[in-house]
């Protein structure tokens, strides 16, 4: 997941990637990884799980290719692939740009099917609303 394989669609490969970041146990795992080399025991007591969960966080997190593991005799320790990380960034970064400017463009471009959405998905919230309010009735 680090880099897109031929073939694969961007967009894809960043979901994910935002995947992959979207657990809070990982994000704060690569914080505590990002400052030293950590062994699955020292994850475990420092983020308070299980050395079984930590474990498979790391696997995900080795699969996507931000971890890397380095055996020290009976330890295996773990430190972030500052490379990759950059590689997510730099894709997030183009990502958020790009929204901004495609939002720029359909502002500009195609208002009136922008009001269009607009009113259905308006449409769809009064309705919502209506069956809100007459299943509160009934009760």
């Amino acid at each position: 997941m680090a880099t897109a394989a031929v073939g694969t669609d961007p967009l894809e490969t960043l979901c994910g990637h935002l995947r992959v970041l979207s657990v809070e146990t990982r994000l704060r795992m690569l914080l505590l990884l990002k400052d030293r080399d950590l062994c699955v025991t020292a994850l475990a007591q420092r983020l308070g799980v299980t050395q079984g969960a930590v474990s498979q966080h790391l696997k995900i997190l080795r699969d996507a290719g931000l971890v890397m593991a380095e055996r020290d005799g009976y330890y295996v320790h773990y430190r972030v692939d500052r490379q990759a990380l950059a590689e997510w960034q730099r894709a997030l970064d183009e990502l958020l740009e790009r929204l901004q400017e495609e939002r720029t463009s359909v502002a500009v471009t195609d208002e009136a099917a922008a009001i269009h959405c607009t009113r259905r998905e308006e449409n769809v919230c009064a309705r919502r609303t209506r069956k809100a309010v007459v299943g509160k009735e009934g009760t």
